[in-house]
């Protein structure tokens, strides 16, 4: 091969490597754990019961016949201990840690609550009115 056919073929070989080497696909450290949740009448079920800390998107899809909301708490609280005022869980209790929620899911809506996470304990819950009340709340925990 001469040395003009084989410096454009290595050229090719190497820009080829760098091309697949940064794709645009994110990697799965970036993208984080997935967990699958369901909203149903009346109680949140999810894929999994403990994630890595970090990223963490909780795809949520509300099965119920009614609206519902998904809240995350960083909490040692027990689900049972929880303040209630007026049909609905005080977040900003002592001892409660609100992170992120998603509002208004509709019956047969999907959406995605996208979160980096601590190590600890977490409720996930539906603070409409009553619904917390009905056992509309999970344990959830973050290693």
């Amino acid at each position: 091969m001469k040395p003009k056919a084989l410096i454009a073929t290595l050229a090719a070989i190497a820009m080829v490597s760098l091309v697949a080497c940064n794709s645009d696909e994110p990697s799965q450290e970036s993208q984080g754990t997935q967990v699958a949740t369901t909203l149903h009448d009346y109680r949140i079920e999810t894929s999994v019961e403990s994630v890595p800390a970090g990223k963490v998107t909780f795809a949520i899809e509300n099965t119920g016949a009614t609206e519902h909301e998904m809240v995350v708490i960083q909490t040692d609280v027990e689900i049972a201990d929880m303040a209630v005022e007026g049909h609905e869980t005080n977040e900003e209790a002592p001892g409660m840690n609100p992170i992120g929620e998603v509002e208004d899911v509709q019956p047969g809506e999907s959406t995605e609550l996208v979160l980096t996470l601590e190590p600890g304990r977490y409720v996930l819950l539906c603070n409409l009115p009553k619904h917390f009340e009905r056992g509309m709340a999970t344990e959830f925990q973050v290693t």
